[in-house]
């Protein structure tokens, strides 16, 4: 292999495993840099004698959907399924997320069943 391939190939691996772990990080950093703010505002209105209300500190909790996550996950592997067959490569890895799905459907269905 010559100078130019290895450099390209070195390249090419530290870029597919560095920037997943860039974004990590950068999201990380932006709620931690969120969460401080709100301590900081916080603090704020406890020092003037404000009272500080308790959704301030606990955020927005947004209600977990598994019908949502289920379907999403469905049409994502089917879709990667049909994408993977259609390139003739390991069609397969489209049944993850397929399979994840009926995961979150069989949930979803189980858990309304017994909120009644």
């Amino acid at each position: 292999m010559q100078i130019g391939q290895t450099v390209i190939a070195m390249t090419a691996i530290i870029l597919a495993i560095g920037m997943p772990l860039i974004l990590a990080a950068m999201i990380m950093f932006y709620q931690s840099r969120k969460t401080d703010r709100i301590h900081d505002l916080a603090l704020r209105l406890a020092e003037k004698g404000q009272p500080v209300p308790p959704e301030f500190l606990m955020g927005r909790q947004s209600p977990q959907s598994d019908l949502r996550r289920g379907l999403v996950m469905v049409g994502l592997g089917i879709g990667l399924s049909i994408c993977l067959w259609q390139i003739e490569v390991a069609w397969g890895f489209g049944l993850i997320p397929l399979f994840m799905g009926f995961g979150y459907l069989a949930v979803w269905k189980l858990e309304g069943s017994n909120k009644t």
